[in-house]
């Protein structure tokens, strides 16, 4: 998830009357004959998907290169704070090595843009080098995420090329430092949410793709859409030449559910205000009912509007369906992988069984559909780790397992 994420309502066009552009009666309205024939495509697609998933058979697209790898993407965490300058503060090995135990095959490695830009990034490309072989003897696969904070949108305000630029440069010396490694157990993603226009960014993409080529021929590559990487962009996006590339969704829907009593927005921002939020949930569950009650009384009417708002299709499976068919849809349509390396929610007000019930949905319905998952985050508000034991949660790794 980007730091500089912001979750201020009025500027995610998604919780507009709650509905996001992945109805398919939206799409209907705003689509073309042509785009909406696509669309439809896509849906259909995913009844052969879920066929050959309930008989345990999950196999990698025609031609792609790297199956041992996509096959260790299926199950993943995320890790920020590996490299936090407080010791004390980063990802316990005792507890990677429970993860690992548990069935867990990836780690998603946040790199940071600004070390790795400035004059000792060798330094930086070396504590990189030495956290990857590592997590690599503890039998993980590892992507490197480049998880940029707001200079590399700032470098593209100042031109094309300028941002092209500063993200190549980085892009050569991560590739310089892994392409001495196992392509089977390291893979590189260009660039986390990427605050660019989506146009800019598939031609930036597709460039960075070559300058990597030239570098690490074999490594496999992993590219979402611009900006939160929406399932409903990646629906519009032909994929690259290049086959050994995955492609990266992150899912959060509904985005106050998972979002409730986050802090890091605006001091008047609504999900400041909002807590106890259960999935699944409806209008007519008497925990919402309450909930709007007190938003009202005490005149949090932006918060009580959002609600409404969202929940004016109910929080449930059903509900949440329509995406992971888009994903699996595009990924049949294609034959290329797409996976879920960012979902999650917030445990800092959350209902702790609603919590579970929207995780166990998410594991569920990706795993029907082939979909790989990379959850968010380790050990922070997102986190899997149990804060009192410093081991994997008991309840969410069970939520996390395979099931029916």
């Amino acid at each position: 998830m980007s730091g500089s994420l912001s979750v201020d309502i009025a500027s995610r066009s998604y919780f507009n009357k709650g509905r996001i552009l992945s109805s398919i009666g939206t799409l209907r309205k705003r689509s073309s004959g042509k785009v909406m024939a696509v669309v439809l495509v896509l849906i259909l697609s995913v009844l052969s998907i879920e066929a050959a998933s309930a008989g345990g058979s999950c196999t990698p697209p025609h031609r792609f290169p790297n199956p041992v790898l996509l096959n260790a993407l299926k199950r993943g965490v995320n890790l920020p704070d590996w490299d936090h300058s407080d010791r004390s503060q980063r990802p316990g090995a005792m507890a990677l090595k429970a993860l690992r135990a548990q069935g867990l095959t990836h780690i998603r490695l946040l790199l940071n843009n600004n070390r790795l830009s400035d004059a000792s990034s060798s330094v930086y490309l070396n504590e990189i080098y030495d956290e990857l072989i590592s997590l690599i003897g503890m039998g993980y696969v590892v992507s490197l995420d480049l998880h940029a904070d707001d200079a590399v949108s700032k470098k593209f305000a100042e031109g094309y090329e300028t941002g092209f630029l500063y993200l190549q440069g980085i892009w050569k010396k991560v590739a310089s430092m892994a392409q001495v490694l196992d392509p089977e157990k390291v893979a590189l993603e260009l660039l986390n949410e990427p605050n660019i226009g989506q146009e800019d960014w598939m031609r930036a993409a597709d460039g960075l793709i070559d300058t990597i080529r030239q570098i690490a021929p074999q490594h496999t590559i992993i590219v979402g859409p611009s900006g939160p990487q929406r399932h409903e962009t990646l629906s519009g996006m032909q994929p690259f030449e290049d086959p050994n590339i995955v492609y990266a969704i992150h899912y959060y829907d509904p985005f106050l559910f998972t979002h409730q009593g986050a802090t890091w927005g605006r001091e008047t921002d609504p999900l400041r205000v909002m807590r106890g939020l259960p999935f699944p949930a409806s209008l007519r569950d008497a925990r919402i009912v309450k909930i709007l009650a007190d938003l009202d009384t005490k005149e949090q009417f932006e918060a009580a509007t959002a609600i409404r708002n969202s929940l004016d299709r109910d929080w449930n499976e059903d509900t949440l369906r329509e995406a992971f068919d888009i994903m699996a849809g595009w990924a049949k349509t294609y034959s290329r992988p797409v996976i879920i390396n960012e979902f999650g929610v917030l445990d800092f007000v959350v209902d702790r069984q609603s919590r579970l019930n929207w995780l166990a949905t998410v594991n569920r319905l990706a795993r029907k559909r082939c979909l790989g998952w990379t959850h968010w985050d380790f050990q922070q508000g997102f986190g899997l780790i149990d804060r009192k034991t410093r081991l994997p949660d008991a309840g969410i790794m069970r939520a996390l397992r395979d099931a029916d």
